[in-house]
């Protein structure tokens, strides 16, 4: 079981996605934007980060960039929600993306992936 922090501003999807992810077998932490996420992040380190790329307060890319330029939380794994494709810049940043609308096994299926290795070891 791996701990999943979700970023997302819309509650509804969060429930949704949490939903998902525990019947996948997964903890779920969920944060309303990011700088929530860090918070919850410095509280107990999550295993992965999927975080929506529009929010208030810190989008999605503000959030990536902070993960990324910490040392302690650089190789953190992240997915963005997106309902536009992402530039090559973001893109060389995360694991990868998930576009709006999804299938709940493309999701998990996504987030699966970026918590193995190519060997198929878990990377957490």
């Amino acid at each position: 079981m791996s701990r999943i922090l979700v970023v997302e501003d819309d509650a509804n999807l969060r429930v949704v996605i949490r939903m998902v992810l525990e019947r996948a077998g997964h903890e779920v932490a969920e944060a309303r934007h990011g700088a929530a996420a860090l918070e919850a992040i410095d509280t107990s380190m999550p295993d992965l980060v999927l975080a929506d790329r529009t929010m208030p307060v810190m989008n999605g890319l503000e959030l990536i960039e902070r993960v990324r330029s910490n040392p302690v939380t650089a190789p953190l794994p992240i997915i963005l929600l997106s309902g536009m494709q992402v530039d090559a810049a973001v893109s060389r940043r995360i694991q990868a993306v998930v576009l709006k609308p999804f299938e709940p096994a493309d999701l998990v299926a996504t987030i699966e992936g970026a918590l193995h290795d190519d060997s198929g070891e878990l990377l957490t």
